[in-house]
């Protein structure tokens, strides 16, 4: 049980720190970084990815979520 709540922990801290990153990155609020995740469906997209993400650098989860982000404002 504990372990699984960490894993739930992690799974946040990525979320957060993606959306901290991309709001840094655009010179735009977290909160309106938050509104734009939400309209992709990039929290759930993020936590999916947690095994893969959480060995590498926070820095990856930022470069995931601008590569993902980037394709839907591309569309």
């Amino acid at each position: 049980m504990a372990a699984e709540y960490q894993t739930e922990i992690d799974k946040n801290l990525l979320v957060v720190t993606a959306i901290q990153g991309y709001a840094a990155n655009h010179h735009i609020s977290e909160s309106e970084a938050c509104k734009k995740f939400e309209q992709h469906g990039m929290f759930s997209l993020i936590r999916s990815q947690y095994d893969a993400l959480h060995t590498q650098p926070l820095e990856e989860t930022v470069n995931f979520a601008e590569d993902v982000m980037a394709r839907y404002e591309n569309e």
